[in-house]
């Protein structure tokens, strides 16, 4: 074995960590001026002004920065936010459509009449996975630490989908 491998090797690794802790650190900086509001830049890129926001998945796993870091809302729910069918590694998943319009429908169906979300139910899906009758939202559907301010520019920003 040549004895300048393992130092290529871990000189190699040492560059790449540099790399991603570089990104890391200065993404927000890089994003943050493409976006219009913190609501469609958390939408689209799961971080705020303040960098990636951390997230648990349904039964509490912690998902903190470099654990799906690039996960975001527009991953699953698209860009217009309606959702859909969506093959994943454990089988197809329902996505719904997020848009503000469609939550705070009230829906029939089957005779039965289910009122439209409000926005505290909105709230608790974001940070709690718990839909308004009290039921589990999930996986994939994360379970978003943020600050109140940052909820409620989400929500904005859902209402903002109604209007394109």
């Amino acid at each position: 074995m040549n004895r300048a491998s393992p130092v290529w090797a871990v000189s190699l690794i040492a560059i790449g960590v540099t790399g991603m802790l570089m990104v890391i650190a200065w993404a927000p900086s890089w994003t943050s001026s493409a976006f219009t509001s913190t609501g469609q830049q958390i939408y689209y890129t799961g971080s705020s002004a303040k960098g990636p926001i951390a997230r648990t998945i349904a039964g509490g796993a912690f998902m903190g920065p470099g654990m799906m870091l690039s996960a975001a809302c527009v991953d699953c729910h698209g860009e217009d936010g309606r959702g859909g069918r969506f093959g994943m590694m454990f089988g197809p998943v329902d996505v719904p459509d997020i848009r503000y319009s469609a939550l705070a429908a009230t829906r029939s169906k089957d005779g039965t009449t289910t009122l439209g979300w409000t926005e505290s139910d909105i709230e608790r899906a974001i940070r709690d996975g718990v839909e308004p009758d009290g039921g589990r939202i999930k996986a994939p559907m994360p379970r978003w630490h943020m600050t109140d301010t940052e909820v409620q520019s989400v929500i904005d920003y859902l209402k903002e989908m109604d209007r394109r």
